[in-house]
């Protein structure tokens, strides 16, 4: 709101220098058509500038009269991408100050940042020598006109793009696949080894052990046949 309010009393500012920039009494005979004319053309650009679109955006430019000075009836103008291009020319039929501003529709891209100067024209036709009329153009960004006469030109910007992910999924049979399967089967022979192994080492075990239990039974029995025949003999 405030920029808005700026903008307003900028033009303001500046319709009132157009009116009062040159002395009523060097256009004395202004008041009545000389008959002539002069035609002027202003030229615009637009300049790009970081990673660039694809397809490059169309800009709109408005060319807009302070205090009833004369416009074409085209008085906006496209231009796609970077370029140069010209208003449709004005036509003047005397001298005097006439004074406009150029704007630039902000664009639209996520990217993009826009140039949203605002340039304050300011033509001036005067009487030739040769009895016909001439013209002269200059633009400021200032509604003073005190700053250096610039080239109109609205200079748009974009960031970069993101990154794209570089990362792919694998296809089924790629080497991770097969690495992957290949340790699996790895580990489930790994482990049918262990135990086979493992079955070799108890079999000696436990024949050892059923030997000697049978044993240890054998000698307890003998020993307890041997008691009962000593009894016997005793007796």
């Amino acid at each position: 709101m405030k920029t808005k309010i700026r903008k307003i009393t900028a033009a303001l500012l500046f319709a009132l220098l157009c009116l009062t920039a040159v002395p009523t009494t060097a256009f004395a005979a202004d008041d009545k058509s000389t008959g002539l004319a002069v035609d002027v053309a202003i030229p615009v650009s637009v300049e790009l500038s970081g990673e660039v679109p694809s397809p490059a955006e169309s800009f709109t430019l408005t060319l807009q009269a302070l205090d009833d000075a004369p416009l074409p009836e085209q008085h906006t103008l496209t231009i796609t991408g970077a370029g140069t291009a010209e208003f449709p020319a004005i036509t003047y039929t005397k001298p005097g100050i006439y004074c406009y501003t150029v704007t630039q529709q902000a664009g639209s891209h996520t990217r993009g940042h826009y140039d949203s100067t605002v340039y304050y024209v300011r033509v001036s036709v005067t009487n030739a020598e040769n009895g016909g009329l001439e013209a002269v153009v200059a633009a400021h960004t200032d509604a003073q006109m005190v700053s250096d006469k610039r080239d109109i030109a609205f200079t748009n910007t974009y960031d970069p793009a993101p990154a794209a992910s570089t990362q792919r999924p694998s296809a089924p049979g790629s080497s991770s696949d097969n690495d992957s399967g290949s340790g699996t089967s790895t580990t489930k022979k790994s482990s049918g080894t262990s135990s086979a192994k493992t079955g070799d080492s108890n079999n000696p075990v436990l024949w050892m052990s059923l030997l000697i239990v049978a044993g240890s039974g054998l000698v307890a029995i003998g020993g307890d046949n041997y008691r009962k025949w000593r009894n016997r003999r005793r007796g």
